[in-house]
């Protein structure tokens, strides 16, 4: 039985999205002197990232939801 999950597909090509990694995203903006602390009060949330080799297209998932479901 295979229990793989189906591949991503590009809802505008058709074509398998393939994974890149998983980026983290900050809201936000630079903290000037306070550098390293000041990152401590910003929202950051980190999001799966899969691309479609034709057109570029790009789709991001929250990273550890439903993660059953994507192939990485």
């Amino acid at each position: 039985m295979n229990t793989a999950p189906h591949p991503m597909k590009c809802p505008r090509c058709e074509k398998d999205l393939d994974y890149v990694g998983t980026k983290a995203f900050h809201e936000g903006h630079r903290w000037g002197i306070l550098g390293e602390i000041g990152e401590l009060f910003v929202n950051k949330e980190r999001f799966d990232v899969y691309v479609c080799p034709r057109c570029g297209r790009v789709e991001l998932f929250v990273d550890g939801i439903g993660e059953e479901f994507r192939p990485h």
